[in-house]
């Protein structure tokens, strides 16, 4: 060992920063290589809902927490040596979990709780791996600050360096591995960097160990120092200043993700901007010459949540549009979490303290996620947690008063302000509402206030707070009921003066129903008489027996049952189930199909269960919203759906997207198996009265054979698909900004993306 000690201080010499620099960046790279690998691993189980992308970041943020607190009780050990040896140990250890894969340890997923089948898969299949490198950078950065280098009062500088290889990691994902890789290709690839990592960092270890310093202490201006022992009360004062400046950011980045969501769209490819924002803002303030300068950042703030507050109670009212909508939301995370993660910056501790700081900044993510994934889902109804967030972020900006003189006399007109908006909420909850722009310009009004005292503590929180309350008192009252489980929020929403009652799912129409309408219900939107799925249904009703059908909606299809035909509806969320059945809401299924079986569970594993050749129609309608399963896309899948086809059968695709050109997706799986296809892109004829409830909807037909097509070829309305050549999807291989392309980009214009929001209220 003393050899290798000795070796290891002539290599620090001549190799200076850069192996502690290669060391966190490449373990950074890949800490975030494993979220979106992890989460496509899963999607075939759980499905594409954003809910398993929040789910996993509270899993990896638990995981990083242990990874730091082993960092933190490892580099107690004085000697380095003995630190070295230990880590070894455990990079062996971990590294039996190699490759990384999905367990199977706790069988399939449980619909009615899938976030605890996610959690405890993740325990054991990555979390271990995981933990280990994520100890990397508060480890290193400990071994830096005893390497004897002119620079080691100061490490943090590496943080910069590890949230680039964060940030570099998470880019590379969606735009080189997924679309060039399969999975299993993937987790080697990862395994491999694995090793090197493991090399790297026991170089690093030795390379320390030849020196082993003490920690120097840095002083305000960044020069050693002796350090004061600070009183016990004001360490933990301390303490409870980094967990709170920690957790708020971390809760918002959840709370902003599930609002694009929920209220702008949903698609996979709109989760990773936030966090892209969330970790850029590490790097600009732990750099030693930041980009931004801290003060900049502070100035910026009340702005940035005025900004978004002003989109959230100008619902209806403001229309930014889907990019100024994802622009502005993005824009404010980035401004809010960059001034705290700034304070946060600002108060760390000298290089003695630095893996405590760690571990308490990592235990403030986690508690700020955890409360937006999973516990803000089971106590709010709607994404409150966003603007609670973004109060708390306001009581967090340093301010020039005490807490104890918050409310002093300049704070009356707020006060006065927040009084009116009591009122207007009372006379709302009364039944007495006033105008929606009454409310709106008094929640303004409330926003200016907030700004114009914004160096107080309490008073622009408090401003804020009133004008939520005044956002939401105004909304017209034409959402009847909602309901938010793991895979969304969704609401039943009265439109057209009362007349039709929609179920939108986030910002996505999943059916609507007459409310003037007596009798049998007629099938709206897409699944109108004249659109294809329409068409479908009435020319195959005499030779069907049976029909299953891929994501229930509000039933709409139901209604397109004949005497002796069954149906099998399967439907991967129960809160939209729920709904269905709710004869107070929608009579699709209570009229049509009232003893018909609904089962409840992914749609890949619950059809796995049903008998071969089963279905003369299987519709699968899972794609219309943002967040696609694209599981239900592969060659795995499609093998799965032909197979439960009897010979003369029909599986019916509504691929009907905003964002995503889909047809040449389904166009390759089906060529692979042998299909016979056939598509039509329909567009409502706005001068065509018996249109009038349509939606615009592109759907793909496939059979074991072209007979089964036969009777819709000779239709001029339908045409032949053919593949393109291309790569088919499957399990371990999936190319969504290939899909983004071609619809932004290419030849696949998306016509009914207008259509696509009626559902919205």
């Amino acid at each position: 060992m003393q050899t290798a000690q000795m070796a290891g201080a002539l290599f620090a010499r001549r190799a200076g920063a850069a192996p502690f620099i290669a060391t966190v960046f490449l373990s950074a790279g890949l800490v975030f290589l494993v979220q979106p690998m992890f989460a496509k691993m899963a999607t075939p189980l759980l499905g594409g809902a954003p809910s398993v992308w929040n789910v996993s970041l509270v899993c990896f943020q638990a995981a990083l927490l242990a990874g730091y607190a082993y960092a933190h009780l490892l580099a107690r050990i004085s000697r380095v040596d003995i630190q070295v040896g230990i880590h070894a140990l455990a990079l062996l250890l971990a590294s039996l979990c190699l490759p990384l894969s999905i367990s199977g340890l706790f069988g399939m997923p449980d619909p009615t709780h899938p976030a605890l089948w996610l959690i405890g898969t993740f325990a054991i299949s990555i979390a271990p791996p995981f933990a280990v490198i994520s100890a990397t950078a508060p480890l290193v950065q400990s071994w830096y600050a005893k390497s004897g280098r002119p620079d080691a009062s100061n490490p943090y500088h590496l943080y910069a360096a590890s949230n680039a290889g964060s940030l570099i990691g998470l880019a590379a994902y969606p735009l080189l591995l997924e679309p060039f890789t399969r999975v299993g290709t993937q987790t080697q690839v990862w395994a491999v960097a694995y090793l090197v990592l493991a090399v790297l960092l026991i170089g690093c270890g030795l390379m320390t160990a030849g020196n082993n310093k003490q920690a120097p202490v840095l002083s305000a201006g960044g020069h050693s120092a002796a350090a004061p022992a600070m009183p016990r009360a004001d360490a933990w004062r301390e303490r409870l200043v980094w967990l709170a400046l920690s957790a708020v950011p971390s809760g918002l980045l959840v709370g902003v993700t599930t609002h694009i969501s929920t209220d702008v769209a949903s698609a996979p490819f709109l989760w990773a901007p936030p966090l892209m924002a969330y970790i850029g803002t590490f790097i600009i303030v732990f750099s030693n010459r930041p980009a931004i300068r801290h003060a900049s950042a502070l100035q910026m703030m009340p702005f940035a949540v005025a900004a978004a507050a002003l989109l959230i109670i100008g619902n209806g009212i403001i229309a930014p549009g889907l990019l100024g909508g994802l622009g502005t939301h993005i824009l404010v995370l980035f401004v809010v979490a960059l001034a705290l993660h700034g304070e946060l910056s600002a108060r760390r501790p000298d290089a003695a303290r630095l893996t405590e700081f760690y571990l308490i900044m990592s235990l403030g993510g986690v508690l700020g996620s955890a409360f937006s994934s999973l516990l803000a889902p089971v106590i709010f109804a709607g994404v409150y947690e966003y603007p609670l967030l973004l109060c708390a972020a306001l009581l967090l900006y340093p301010a020039k008063d005490r807490w104890q003189s918050a409310w002093s006399s300049d704070g009356l007109m707020v006060m006065a302000v927040g009084a009116i908006a009591l009122v207007l909420t009372g006379l709302s909850a009364a039944g007495l509402q006033a105008a929606p722009g009454i409310y709106f310009l008094c929640g303004v009004l409330c926003l200016a206030a907030a700004l114009v005292f914004r160096t107080r503590r309490m008073i622009p929180a408090a401003a804020l707070a009133a004008a939520f309350i005044l956002g939401s008192a105004g909304q017209p009252e034409n959402v009847v009921a909602g309901e938010r489980g793991f895979f969304g929020i969704v609401r039943a929403v009265d439109a057209n003066d009362g007349k039709l009652r929609v179920m939108a799912h986030g910002t996505t129409n999943h059916g609507s129903q007459r409310l003037d309408e007596t009798g049998t219900p007629t099938p709206l939107t897409y699944y109108h008489a004249s659109a294809p799925i329409g068409q479908v249904f009435r020319a195959l009703a005499p030779a069907v027996n049976h029909v299953g059908v891929v994501g229930l909606g509000v039933g709409s299809v139901a209604c397109y049952r004949q005497p002796g035909q069954t149906y099998t509806f399967f439907e991967i969320d129960p809160v939209v189930v729920h709904m269905a059945e709710d004869t107070e809401l929608f009579t699709f299924l209570s009229t049509c199909a009232p003893d018909e079986r609904i089962v409840l569970g992914d749609a890949r594993i619950t059809l796995s269960e049903e008998p071969a050749g089963s279905f003369d129609i299987l519709l699968v309608d899972a794609f219309s919203s943002d967040a696609i399963p694209a599981h239900l896309l592969t060659r795995e899948a499609m093998t799965l759906y032909l197979s439960r086809l009897s010979e003369d059968g029909v599986v019916v695709f509504h691929i009907s997207n905003r964002h995503m050109n889909l047809a040449p997706v389904v166009a390759r799986t089906g060529a692979a198996e042998g299909a016979s296809m056939l598509e039509q892109l329909f567009i409502r004829d706005p001068d065509d009265a018996a249109q009038a409830d349509a939606n615009s909807s592109y759907v793909v037909l496939l059979a074991h054979n072209p007979e089964a097509l036969a009777r819709f070829a000779a239709d001029p309305r339908w045409t032949g698909l053919q593949s393109d050549g291309g790569r088919p999807w499957s399990d371990d291989y999936s190319n969504i900004v290939g899909t983004l392309f071609d619809t932004h980009f290419g030849k696949y214009p998306m016509p009914w993306a207008g259509d696509a929001k009626k559902g919205k209220p």
